[in-house]
């Protein structure tokens, strides 16, 4: 099996942003609210093509599920499932797409993680592509592996806490 092995640069972005944009996006789907299987925004509003299909919300194992435009179902192609929801400790998803070509089916595996929403110092994504029909599909696939330390990307691009002055 051939091994491939690249490294990028990220760009550096602020501390605090980044940590404002994460506190955002967790108050938003703690303050969600669900009706039975629809979401509904604190104002009130629903969560437009996503529902709810198994599970308590938030909690490890809740699954949603896309809603068709043409007949209002759930998508059974395509699934986001909580790992875990803790704000002190972890935030993890996994979200699985499935493609029905019935030339060429496959299925994408992707799961994405932070530790600590509070004060992230980890992050990571990984995706797997297996595809299990159609000619070469042994071929047709792939995993690939992605892990950020934010402690030491902010340290190493000066976006982190200031550094004491040599002495």
């Amino acid at each position: 099996m051939a091994r491939f092995r690249h490294t990028v640069t990220l760009a550096p972005v602020s501390r605090r942003w980044l940590e404002s944009c994460v506190a955002a996006l967790h108050d938003l789907a703690e303050d969600t609210d669900v009706e039975g299987a629809r979401l509904r925004l604190p104002d009130g509003r629903p969560v437009p093509g996503l529902v709810l299909v198994r599970g308590r919300h938030l909690g490890p194992g809740a699954q949603y599920r896309p809603v068709r435009d043409r007949d209002g179902e759930p998508d059974a192609d395509q699934c986001l499932t909580v790992v875990s929801w803790d704000r002190r400790r972890e935030t993890a998803l996994e979200v699985v797409t499935l493609d029905g070509d019935p030339a060429r089916p496959a299925r994408l595996v992707c799961a994405l993680g932070l530790t600590s929403a509070e004060r992230p110092r980890e992050a990571w994504l990984s995706a797997t592509l297996r595809s299990s029909g159609g000619k070469r599909a042994e071929y047709l696939g792939g995993t690939g592996r992605l892990h950020l330390d934010l402690g030491r990307w902010w340290q190493a691009t000066g976006h982190g806490r200031p550094r004491p002055a040599p002495r």
